[in-house]
């Protein structure tokens, strides 16, 4: 197996909220030590934990930080981030320039899509608190045990941390090489210091994804204060109608629309990021066929949420799937979904999405029967 990724020396995820650092955003995170960083202006990216990774993946061997992300899926024939977008470039420095920033100001958010959780958004937090874990097999989705390290740290200090604020917007300034910043949440519109971060930002490319669970208004304040910056928001979004206010639990699919025209209409530029998901897989199509024209779309595969994998799905909504989009499938796009959904589910997995997805809705009083039937029979007991 090939270890190497040329991510890891491009690219830093920097949650501002909980100090911790993700290279790349799906590895496993360290947190950022303040004194260290006070005594080592502008090596954010280049920590000892970051340079022993690289070290590793110029021998080929494996890291740790990865394997929980990328390599364990690809251990069992699944996709990845790493095999979905790896950059083949080699790059042999340990201490290349940083060139892809993300940036998650909190997890503030007011919306529970269906694959996210408590880690990235504070509605999550609060509904567990409220009603209590998601109980599956071999699985417990709860405020506790999202994360070894997250659930380390007290909740008095995840508000942000004004020091390392501070601290952060230096090392912006000092990152020589940075060519683009991505500003993701929670959701980062709803977030009073990512007015700071673009202006800090200079001419750099900035993107702020987002899954537009803001306000009109709120939105055109923004839009009103930014209109001179050359920024692309890359809205998450894949499904339309019931599937997407299910998915994207929080946003109705209308006002959803009527934001993006928002945008639009102000001149700038949007593309949709778009997570394939069992559920997205029977309403893509759609979603693409509306916006494909005027915005570029990228995809990829969940691996978050074992259960809502895209091949966890029934042989009917697959063949449905495959026959509906047939005029498609020499574009790009299909093809990959088409590998996507091709492997078998485990009946764990099946099982879990139907109590997962009774779970979600019962808790939210989702009325599910514009779910294809089929597949939530299949998701049961009775997989036939």
């Amino acid at each position: 197996m090939d270890y190497y990724c040329s991510t890891k020396f491009t690219d830093l995820q920097v949650s501002v909220q909980s100090r911790l650092l993700y290279n790349c955003c799906k590895a496993y995170p360290e947190r950022v030590d303040l004194h260290w960083l006070e005594k080592n202006p502008g090596r954010l990216f280049h920590t000892n934990t970051m340079i022993a990774d690289r070290e590793l993946m110029l021998e080929d061997k494996s890291c740790a930080s990865c394997h929980h992300g990328c390599y364990k899926y690809e251990e069992q024939g699944l996709p990845s981030k790493r095999s979905q977008e790896q950059n083949r470039q080699f790059i042999p420095d340990t201490d290349a320039p940083l060139k892809n920033l993300q940036i998650s100001l909190s997890t503030d958010c007011n919306m529970t899509c269906m694959y996210c959780g408590p880690e990235w958004s504070s509605s999550w937090q609060k509904d567990i608190k409220k009603n209590g874990a998601h109980e599956l097999i071999g699985f417990k989705l709860d405020n506790d045990n999202f994360s070894d390290l997250w659930a380390k740290i007290k909740q008095k200090s995840r508000s942000t941390d004004s020091r390392f604020f501070d601290l952060f917007l230096k090392e912006i300034k000092l990152a020589d090489g940075l060519e683009s910043i991505s500003i993701l949440g929670g959701e980062p519109l709803l977030n009073n210091q990512l007015e700071a971060v673009i202006d800090v930002s200079g001419d750099k490319k900035i993107s702020i994804t987002t899954g537009l669970g803001v306000s009109h208004s709120r939105l055109s304040k923004l839009l009103k204060k930014i209109k001179n910056k050359r920024i692309n928001f890359s809205v998450s979004g894949e499904t339309t109608g019931k599937f997407f206010e299910l998915i994207r639990y929080g946003t109705k699919w209308e006002d959803f629309k009527e934001r993006v025209k928002m945008i639009e209409d102000n001149g700038h530029k949007i593309s949709f990021i778009s997570t394939i998901s069992n559920l997205s897989v029977m309403g893509f199509s759609d979603f693409h066929d509306l916006y494909s024209n005027k915005h570029k779309i990228s995809i990829s595969c969940l691996t978050e949420r074992a259960w809502m994998m895209p091949h966890v799905l029934d042989p009917r909504s697959k063949n449905d799937f495959i026959n509906s989009t047939q005029a498609k499938h020499n574009l790009p796009l299909f093809n990959t979904i088409l590998q996507m959904i091709k492997p078998n589910a485990l009946d764990k997995d099946r099982i879990n999405m139907r109590n997962y997805i009774d779970q979600f809705a019962s808790r939210r009083s989702v009325d599910l029967s514009f779910i294809p039937k089929h597949f939530l029979d299949w998701c049961g007991n009775n997989p036939n």
